[in-house]
C-alpha cells in the first residue's frame, strides 16, 4: 500500500509539472533566468560551475560549496571517485574504514551515516554498511560533469545525514542540451581504461547521447583487481526555451576481488605479495542500474519548476562471508518551485518522496543459518528556503519537517539460538538554518550561518537485538531518538594581494550521539543503540589560490579537532559495567586527522603544454578505543606526504594528451590502520600513466 502511495505522489508530481507548463503557455510570459545579474563568487577552482540544482545556488553566497568540474578531473591521473575526493583538503577517503568517505570529522562510527552522497539528484547513500562495506565509485570520471561538495549542513535540503556534508555528483545528464563526442583511453602501472561517448542534436529540439566505458585496474596485493564495465545513454527534448525533459539510463557492472583484513606483520614481511594462508579473497562484485528524469518548467518571470524522478536497483557483496549479498532498491522524486516574489528575494518550495530498500543476506559458515535482513526506508518531506537580499546583505531562512518511516523484517542468530523481529518506526523531524553575509566589497564577503539539523539511526542501530524473556531475544524498533546537531559557521571569503582566499570557522555539537554497543544485560548479551555521547568538532578550513603570469598556485588546509564525553545516559551504562567490558576516551576522534594540506603548482609554458605538481600532507590520527591505547606506539595513524606530477600536451583543438606519475616518492603508506594496529590497508604505490582525449 505504502509503494502505490508513494508511486501515485510521484506521479502526480510530473502532472503538477505538466499543469504549471499549461500555465506557463496561457501566461504567454517569459522567464528570466534566475540570477543573471548576479555578482560571480569569489572562487578558487580554475573556473566556477554554476550549479545546476536550484536548491544548491541558493546555498552559494552564506555557504562553502566546493565545485570541481571536469578540466579539474580530466588528465590527473584519476581512476575512481574516491580518488578525486582525496585531494580535498576537508576529505578523508579510506581513513575510518573500507571505502568509507569522511567529511569534517565525523570518525570511523558516523562517517557513513553523515554524509549523504547524490547522483543526478538521486539519494545514494548505503543504508546498512555492516557487514558488507560499500563505496561510492559508482560513475567513471570520465562520465563526470562536475562533483559539488556542500562541507557540514545542509540538513533543510537534504533531511536525515548531512551533519558531515553533501556530495553531488552530476553526470553528463545535464550537459545534453549540448551534446559531446570523445574518446578516451589511458594506460598505468596498475591496469587500463577506456570510454566512448558519442552525442548529438537530431535538431533544435531533440539530443540524444550515449557512451561505454571499461577500467581494469590492480590493486595493492598480489592477484586483487577491480574490472568495471559503465554503460549509458538518453536523450533531451527541449519543447521550447522553457521547457525540457531530459532521461537518462546507466548500468555498471563490476568484478573485483581484494583483501580488507591483513595484519601489520603479514603486511611488513610480504608487501604487496601477501596472500591469505587460506587463499580467500573478499568479493567485490556489484551492479547498479539507474534511471533518471528530468522535467523542468520555466514560467513567467516568478516561478520555476523542477523535478528528478529516479528509480535505481542493484546489488553488491564485499564480504568474506558465505552467499553475502546486498540487494538495493530505491525510487521516487525531488521536486522544487522557485518563486522570485521581489527583485532580489525569492522562496523556495521543496517536496522530497522517495523510499529505499536493502535485502542483506549471508552465512558465517558454508552450512550456517542464513541470515536474511530486509530493511525499508520512506522519507516523505516539505521545506521551504527563503533568500533576501537587502543592499550588501542577504539573508536566508529555511525550515524542514520530515516524515521518515523504517521497517525491518529481520532473521538472524544461529541455528541453535535463533533470533527474528518485524517492527516499524514512525519518526518526525524538524531541521532549521538562518544565515547572512555581508559583501563588504565588490569581491569581499563575510558570513555567519547556523543550522540545527538532526541523523536517524541507521538499518543497524534502528533494530535492537534484546531479550523478550530469558528463553527468548528478537529484535525490536529501538526507543533511541534522533541525534540533533547544532552548528555553527563564520567564513570569509576576498582577494588579498595576488591571492584569492577562502576561510570558514565551525563548529559542530552533537547531544546524543548514537551508539550501539554490546552490553550484558538481565537475561545475557544483548545490542542497543543509545544515545551515548556528547561529541563537539571544530576546525579550520582555507584555501588560497594565486595566479602569477603563466603559473598558478593553489593551497588548502583544514584542521580538526573534537572530543566526545558521556551523555547521562551513557555515564549510567558504562558505570554499571566493569571497566573492561567498556571503555571509552575523550582525548580525540577516532580516524580523524588533525592535519591535511594540499599544495598545487600548474605552470602553463605556452598554448600547447602545461605542467602541474601537487602535494598532499595527511596527518596522524587516534586509532585507540580504550585509554589504556593512548600508551601504545601503535595507537595512532602516522603522518605522510604524497607527491604527484603531470603534464598535459594540447596537439589541436581536438586532441589533448596526458601523462604523469603519482606518489612520485614511492611513500609507504596506509590509509586505514585497525586498533593498535591489527589491521592495515596500505596506500597505493607509485603509479605511472598517460592517456589521450580525442574530442570530435
Amino acid at each position: 500500500m505504502r509503494k502505490k502511495k508513494l508511486a501515485g505522489l510521484v506521479a502526480l508530481g510530473i502532472m503538477a509539472g505538466s499543469s504549471l507548463y499549461m500555465m506557463g503557455e496561457d501566461a504567454g510570459v517569459a522567464f528570466a533566468a534566475e540570477g543573471e545579474t548576479a555578482k560571480e563568487t569569489i572562487r578558487l577552482n580554475d573556473s566556477y560551475v554554476r550549479p545546476d540544482y536550484v536548491e544548491v545556488e541558493k546555498l552559494r553566497d552564506t555557504k562553502k560549496i566546493i565545485v570541481i568540474n571536469k578540466k579539474d578531473i580530466e588528465e590527473k591521473g584519476y581512476k575512481t571517485v574516491s580518488d578525486v575526493l582525496k585531494d580535498q583538503p576537508s576529505i578523508s577517503v579510506g581513513s575510518s574504514g573500507w571505502g568509507q568517505v569522511d567529511i569534517r570529522g565525523q570518525g570511523s562510527d558516523q562517517a557513513t551515516r553523515n554524509l549523504q552522497v547524490l547522483i543526478d539528484g538521486a539519494p545514494m547513500t548505503t543504508m546498512v554498511n555492516h557487514p558488507l562495506p560499500n563505496n561510492y565509485d559508482y560513475v567513471p570520471v570520465e562520465q563526470i560533469e562536475k562533483i559539488e561538495i556542500i562541507p557540514g549542513g545542509g540538513s533543510v535540503i537534504y533531511g536525515s545525514g548531512a551533519a558531515g556534508g553533501i556530495i553531488n555528483i552530476t553526470t553528463n545528464l545535464r550537459s545534453m542540451n549540448k551534446p559531446k563526442s570523445s574518446i578516451t583511453g589511458e594506460w598505468n602501472t596498475d591496469g587500463i581504461r577506456a570510454g566512448f561517448n558519442f552525442g548529438t542534436k537530431l535538431n533544435d529540439k531533440f539530443s540524444v547521447q550515449g557512451g561505454y566505458s571499461r577500467l581494469l585496474r590492480d590493486l595493492y596485493f598480489v592477484d586483487t583487481y577491480r574490472n568495471s564495465k559503465y554503460y549509458y545513454g538518453g536523450f533531451r527534448y527541449d519543447a521550447d526555451k522553457d521547457h525540457s525533459l531530459t532521461f537518462r539510463f546507466s548500468r555498471l557492472d563490476e568484478a573485483s576481488k581484494f583483501l580488507q583484513n591483513v595484519n601489520r606483520i603479514s603486511v611488513e614481511r610480504e608487501g604487496r605479495y601477501y596472500k591469505p594462508a587460506d587463499g580467500k579473497y573478499l568479493d567485490g562484485d556489484r551492479i547498479l542500474n539507474t534511471y533518471n528524469l528530468t522535467y523542468n518548467q520555466n514560467f513567467g518571470s516568478k516561478l520555476k519548476y523542477s523535478g528528478d524522478f529516479f528509480y535505481t536497483n542493484g546489488n553488491y557483496k564485499n564480504t568474506k562471508y558465505f552467499d553475502g549479498n546486498m540487494e538495493t532498491r530505491s525510487f521516487g522524486t525531488r521536486m522544487r518551485l522557485d518563486y522570485a516574489y521581489g527583485k532580489n528575494d525569492s522562496l523556495l518550495v521543496g517536496i522530497d518522496l522517495f523510499e529505499q530498500e536493502s535485502n542483506l543476506t549471508y552465512r558465517t559458515t558454508a552450512t550456517g543459518k542464513l541470515y536474511d535482513f530486509k530493511y525499508e526506508k520512506t522519507t516523505e518531506a516539505l521545506y521551504l528556503l527563503n533568500k533576501m537580499k537587502r543592499n550588501r546583505f542577504t539573508f536566508t531562512q529555511g525550515v524542514r519537517r520530515e516524515k521518515l518511516i523504517w521497517k525491518f523484517d529481520k532473521d538472524g542468530g544461529t541455528k541453535a539460538k535463533p533470533i527474528g523481529g518485524t517492527d516499524s518506526s514512525n519518526r518526525w523531524n524538524t531541521a532549521a538554518e538562518m544565515s547572512v553575509s555581508y559583501n563588504y566589497s565588490d569581491i569581499g564577503k563575510v558570513f555567519l550561518r547556523y543550522e540545527k539539523g538532526y541523523t536517524s539511526p541507521d538499518g543497524i542501530q534502528i533494530a535492537d537485538e534484546v531479550y523478550s524473556d530469558k528463553n527468548k531475544k528478537l529484535y525490536a524498533a529501538t526507543s533511541a531518538q534522533e541525534e540533533t546537531y547544532n552548528l555553527w559557521e563564520l567564513g570569509l571569503q576576498d582577494k588579498w594581494g595576488a591571492s584569492t582566499v577562502n576561510l570558514t570557522l565551525f563548529s559542530s555539537e552533537t547531544k546524543n550521539e548514537l551508539n550501539r554497543p554490546y552490553f550484558k544485560g538481565t537475561y545475557g548479551w544483548e545490542y542497543k543503540t543509545y544515545n551515548m555521547f556528547n561529541t563537539t568538532r571544530r576546525g579550520i578550513e582555507l584555501s588560497l589560490q594565486q595566479r602569477l603570469g603563466k603559473l598558478t598556485l593553489t593551497e588548502g588546509y583544514t584542521y580538526l579537532r573534537g572530543n566526545r564525553a558521556y551523555t547521562a545516559e551513557g555515564s549510567a551504562l558504562t558505570s554499571s559495567h566493569k571497566q573492561n567490558e567498556y571503555d571509552f576516551t575523550n582525548s580525540g576522534l577516532k580516524y580523524v586527522p588533525t592535519h591535511k594540506a594540499s599544495f598545487i603548482a600548474d605552470y602553463k609554458f605556452d598554448k600547447k603544454w602545461n605542467a602541474s605538481l601537487k602535494f598532499n600532507f595527511f596527518g596522524k590520527y587516534n586509532n585507540f578505543t580504550e585509554d589504556i591505547d593512548m600508551e601504545k606506539d601503535g595507537s595512532h595513524m602516522f603522518s605522510y606526504g604524497l607527491l604527484d606530477v603531470s603534464v598535459k600536451y594540447r596537439q589541436n583543438a581536438n586532441m589533448e594528451w596526458y601523462a604523469g606519475i603519482t606518489n612520485l616518492l614511492g611513500r609507504t603508506y596506509y590509509e586505514y590502520i585497525g586498533d593498535s594496529m591489527g589491521t592495515m590497508i596500505p596506500g597505493s604505490s607509485r603509479t605511472y600513466f598517460g592517456g589521450f582525449r580525442y574530442s570530435f
